[in-house]
């Protein structure tokens, strides 16, 4: 059973849920004694210097680097444990471990359970009940993934009667589905709102692929748990009321999944499934006419059909300066060999893939690349493409010759645990970018030499997805600004502006939902994002002299790419070309438009709410509390 939350692309899915798997067995038979080391099984790169924080209900792990950002998190899991077990009506009786790394990085070398792959980011095993996971970099969907986890630790405890590693052949018996057992830690997790969600759900109801339980639970690889789960258990929670989650979950290891449906809510599994798909396509399919599929305002660019490729997955767009080629991240040819997720070039005008640009995965200097949270860039000149990948354990930020197909130049830099999303300034000189030290992201620049490293901004934000204005003046990028760390009331992204010559932030007015991955118009007088604010992510402009936003467009599907984080869009200046990635049909393809602000219409105006009938608070967490990450 895999515990991890990110990954999405079905044959990255699978792999990662059989490696999460043989973890969590190797886990289950680990001796007693085993500790917190590195490089026993694994590869040794860092040996940490491990500290306890122990809270009333938690063993926080963590080590000196994070020291700051794990004293956060364990306010965040008192937090998430107080809703939590009064919402599943059960106590811990003994103190559960969490153990916090400060990046993707160390978390891979964790010979607790093993690297699990980027698409993971936390894991719960059922023996120890320990829950493990990375600082992502920003709060709130640190804090998502930190009460996701924490769910799985209340039912395993609820199995073994409080008793760690206790009645695990009552666990093994029951053998609970994904869809019920990492929907419902998404729905605790998430609560009543989540786009992403809606959009997957909306997608299935019009293509007629709304599944049975029975689907769900024989065929967890072809109906994502997270997603279908997730909508399941948010019927419940609307229909019945958010304490029937915690009584169906302490009835399930004495009745099983099937009967203590049956007892709490008076339905088979069956009638469940069926009034469920019901209640989804009354929900979603009246709205259809209103919205609009990609091929009314774009061209399809990156396809199974014009690009091959073993499977219909297309994501972290960087188009070229003059919008001929696109760079992108996805997989190759299976007779090949080309199984794992590397870096590739195309023709952006036909989509013929030309050449694999990057090897991941089985390439010592390229263990992973950053494909979640990151996409590469192109230099001004189109000779040279910027993207960051892990390399003896941490991240480092790679120059690639793309005409030769070679690394010109390996920028390590020490002082960062990771490095994301690198844009290179107008004048070819400088890269900036997102780094990560103990678990908190800044931005940095640094020279395209590898020198000169300079930090842009210093404090506990999330800071993410620079994009360097046309003009070098201004630096867009995305930032939970708003956060209160007082009180950790965690804030959503938004889009916030850099003056390079001041230092001087300014967040953009107006925003609602959550806001993603600016991309500058050619002329720097605008820009383009994606946000969810109507409820499905969407291309939004915000024009800088109107102080004004404009919805450019109003998908069936939705403009996202792996997860509501991931970059989705580029935008090539010479040729005011724009790429984004589309969810549709269950892929994700890559479409272009041609002179996108042509789709600018009258400003934006959010729409009147809806009222939501729900147990809890309209668009709140079960149990009434705030939603704990993005929705």
């Amino acid at each position: 059973m895999t515990l991890g939350i990110r990954l999405r692309a079905s044959l990255a899915r699978t792999a990662a849920r059989a490696a999460a798997t043989l973890a969590l067995v190797a886990a289950a038979s680990a001796p007693a004694g085993a500790q917190l080391y590195f490089g026993q099984n694994l590869v040794q790169y860092d040996r940490l210097n491990w500290r306890v924080l122990e809270t009333e209900h938690f063993l926080v792990h963590y080590y000196p680097v994070e020291k700051e950002a794990a004293y956060d998190a364990a306010r965040m899991a008192e937090r998430a444990y107080a809703r939590l077990s009064r919402l599943l009506q059960h106590q811990f009786r003994e103190k559960k471990p969490i153990i916090l790394f400060a990046s993707r990085g160390d978390f891979a070398q964790s010979n607790v359970f093993g690297d699990l792959g980027e698409g993971t980011g936390g894991v719960t095993d059922p023996l120890r009940q320990r829950m493990a996971q990375p600082f992502t970099g920003d709060y709130r969907s640190f804090e998502h993934v930190l009460a996701h986890e924490m769910v799985h630790a209340f039912q395993f405890d609820i199995f073994s009667r409080g008793r760690a590693g206790a009645n695990l052949q009552t666990l093994a018996q029951v053998n609970p589905p994904l869809w019920y057992m990492e929907g419902m830690a998404e729905f605790l997790s998430l609560g009543y709102e989540h786009p992403q969600t809606d959009s997957w759900i909306r997608d299935a109801a019009i293509n007629g692929n709304l599944p049975t339980i029975k689907q769900m639970t024989e065929r967890p690889d072809q109906y994502f748990p997270y997603r279908f789960g997730f909508s399941l258990w948010q019927y419940v929670g609307q229909r019945w009321g958010d304490q029937a989650v915690g009584e169906i979950m302490n009835a399930v290891p004495n009745l099983g999944i099937e009967r203590a449906f049956k007892r709490e809510l008076g339905l088979s599994l069956e009638e469940l499934s069926d009034e469920w798909k019901e209640a989804m396509q009354l929900k979603h399919l009246p709205r259809i006419a209103e919205l609009d599929r990609a091929r009314k305002f774009a061209q399809p660019l990156l396809t199974q059909r014009r690009t091959g490729g073993i499977a219909d997955l297309y994501i972290a767009p960087a188009l070229s300066p003059d919008g001929r080629q696109i760079a992108f991240i996805s997989y190759g040819n299976f007779l090949r060999g080309e199984v794992f997720p590397d870096l590739y070039l195309a023709d952006a005008q036909t989509g013929k893939r030309i050449k694999r640009l990057v090897k991941s995965t089985t390439n010592s200097d390229v263990e992973e690349l950053r494909q979640l949270y990151s996409q590469s860039s192109f230099s001004p000149d189109g000779k040279y493409l910027a993207y960051t990948a892990q390399r003896r354990g941490k991240d480092v930020l790679y120059i690639l010759d793309v005409a030769k197909r070679s690394t010109i130049r390996l920028i390590d830099v020490p002082q960062l645990e990771q490095v994301l999303s690198p844009s290179w300034s107008p004048d070819g000189r400088q890269i900036v970018m997102t780094g990560n030290v103990g678990g908190i992201t800044d931005l940095y620049i640094v020279n395209a030499d590898g020198t000169g490293l300079r930090q842009l901004t210093r404090d506990r934000f999330g800071d993410m997805q620079p994009s360097w204005s046309p003009d070098g003046r201004t630096i867009a990028f995305a930032s939970d600004r708003d956060t209160d760390f007082d009180v950790l009331r965690l804030g959503r992204w938004k889009i916030a502006l850099l003056d390079v010559a001041t230092g001087q932030v300014t967040e953009v007015p107006n925003q609602a939902g959550l806001n993603i991955n600016p991309q500058w118009a050619p002329d720097g007088r605008s820009f383009a994002f994606v946000s969810d604010r109507t409820g499905t992510a969407n291309l939004f402009l915000y024009d800088l002299d109107a102080r004004e936003h404009y919805q450019l467009t109003n998908v069936v599907g939705a403009v996202n790419s792996q997860t509501e984080f991931s970059p989705a869009i580029s935008w090539a200046h010479k040729a005011d070309l724009l790429a984004f990635v589309y969810y549709e049909k269950g892929t994700n393809n890559v479409w272009s438009i041609r002179n996108p602000r042509l789709l600018k219409k009258q400003p934006f105006r959010p729409a009147a709410p809806t009222p939501v009938v729900a147990a809890g608070a309209p668009g709140a967490a079960p149990g009434g509390a705030a939603p704990v990450a993005p929705a």
